[in-house]
């Protein structure tokens, strides 16, 4: 829309209707303006940028490159601020459940955005760069493992992040992040990553806070400091739970490749509450329940993820074995190479009897649906199956072309799909055309059908 109170300033600058001149008998004058001058000035406002953005439509097709957060804790109001990539379309849309949008601007001014079920819709400006947004709002601490927690931290796997930030849960969808927290308690620590400088899935950026106190475990060989935060009273259990992670992770960077999420890394303790046993994944400060803090196996399979489902994204939710199978597997082997290898088979004993439990009773499924975007991951796929039985299959891998010919399909692996989306066939291929041994037979008996091939 034209502004054409601009027109009219500009034609009294430039002499059209009054503030000419007095005649000597006094009367009033009006000069004739030049018409060049007229018509120079009318171009001028003609020609002028006027700010005027597309209307807000829907568009899950728009890529979002990252998101800075910078969130008061005391109000619980937010800002992201998101690049998008580059894209002939003039929208973009983000889930929003959680989330009370107050507004979306750009650089050159506000933009028209609706928030219709959940769903926060924006127009944007196309002119062949990557936009940039900033969206304010406002959002609520979550009860059911799905934002922001009463306990201080965030859990927003597997696509409950949108009632944190504007987002895309889509796990294929990778970004890097930024993150500032204001107004934390003063008797309080917060911890959380500066920045997360490689793409990752929307669920790994993370915080938590308490009354922490921080434990430097060391240095590993390629420079990564560890460290664990543990809860008042938690000092003996985190320090039994983390004696092997710095070896461990060592052998993840010697085995895999560097560590792609910063040169700090560490597990926190968190207060999940009763019955909640394991961690999750938000890298480089992976979380860990206070009943698991003792674990060494549960801090090493939480660090793992770093490389694999982290590192690299999943394709699918059906290839959820692809993260979870590759990483117990490698947690697995860690133990053995940080604690000796009776500490390793002691775990794959363990393995075993979790795994004999359940494909004896009601509670066994497929671990790699032949599917793609088509499971409810909780409802589907959530159980230990993906993590168990994709460890036995990536053991009888191992059995047939040797753990350590394994180890650097692995790694090639990572160096592939660093910082990319891959499924479990990516993986299966891989081991074929750097083999020569095809385990789709492997695969078909441990992945794709009930029970156990062994048995």
């Amino acid at each position: 829309m034209r502004r054409w109170s601009w027109l009219l300033a500009i034609l009294i600058a430039a002499g059209c209707g009054g503030g000419g001149g007095a005649d000597p008998d006094g009367a009033d004058a009006v000069e004739d303006p030049a018409p060049d001058a007229v018509d120079d000035a009318v171009d001028d406002v003609l020609e002028e940028e006027v700010w005027d953005p597309p209307p807000a439509a829907e568009d899950w097709s728009r890529d979002i490159l990252s998101t800075g957060l910078v969130v008061d804790l005391a109000t619980l109001e937010a800002t992201a601020t998101i690049v998008l990539a580059a894209s002939d379309g003039t929208a973009a849309s983000f889930e929003a459940d959680g989330l009370s949008v107050t507004s979306v601007d750009a650089p050159g001014g506000p933009l028209d955005f609706s928030v219709v079920d959940g769903r926060l819709d924006v127009g944007v400006p196309s002119d062949g760069s990557d936009p940039v947004i900033v969206v304010d709002y406002s959002f609520t601490e979550q009860s059911n493992y799905d934002g922001l927690l009463p306990g201080g931290y965030t859990f927003i796997w597997p696509y409950f992040c949108g009632n944190l930030f504007p987002c895309h849960s889509d796990p294929t969808d990778g970004l890097t992040f930024t993150l500032d927290l204001e107004n934390v308690p003063t008797e309080m620590t917060a911890v959380f990553p500066d920045s997360i400088p490689a793409d990752a899935p929307s669920y790994q950026i993370g915080w938590s806070v308490a009354e922490y106190t921080e434990h430097v475990l060391g240095v590993t060989d390629a420079g990564t400091t560890l460290s664990v935060w543990y809860l008042p009273g938690g000092e003996s259990e985190a320090l039994a739970g983390t004696a092997s992670l710095l070896a461990g992770f060592d052998w993840y960077e010697d085995t895999l490749g560097p560590y792609p999420f910063g040169d700090r890394a560490g597990s926190v303790a968190v207060e999940w509450g009763a019955g909640a046993y394991g961690g999750m994944e938000h890298h480089p400060y992976w979380h860990v329940s206070t009943l698991a803090m003792d674990d060494e196996y549960t801090h090493l399979h939480e660090a793992a993820h770093g490389w694999i489902g982290g590192g690299v994204r999943i394709a699918c939710w059906e290839d959820f074995v692809l993260s979870e199978g590759t990483v117990t597997y490698l947690a697995t082997r860690a133990l053995g190479q940080a604690a000796g290898p009776a500490r390793e088979l002691a775990l794959w004993s363990s393995h075993d009897s979790q795994l004999n439990t359940i494909v004896s009773g009601p509670g066994d499924h497929v671990a790699w649906p032949d599917s793609c975007g088509e499971v409810d991951i909780l409802a589907d796929l959530y159980t230990n199956v993906p993590y168990l039985k994709g460890a036995f299959f990536y053991r009888a891998v191992a059995a047939e072309i040797g753990a350590d010919t394994l180890d650097g399909i692995l790694r090639l692996f990572f160096e592939t799909y660093g910082g990319q989306a891959a499924g479990m066939q990516d993986m299966l291929d891989m081991i074929q055309a750097e083999s020569g041994f095809d385990p789709t037979d492997l695969a078909s008996g441990w992945l794709r059908s009930l029970g156990r091939p062994d048995a």
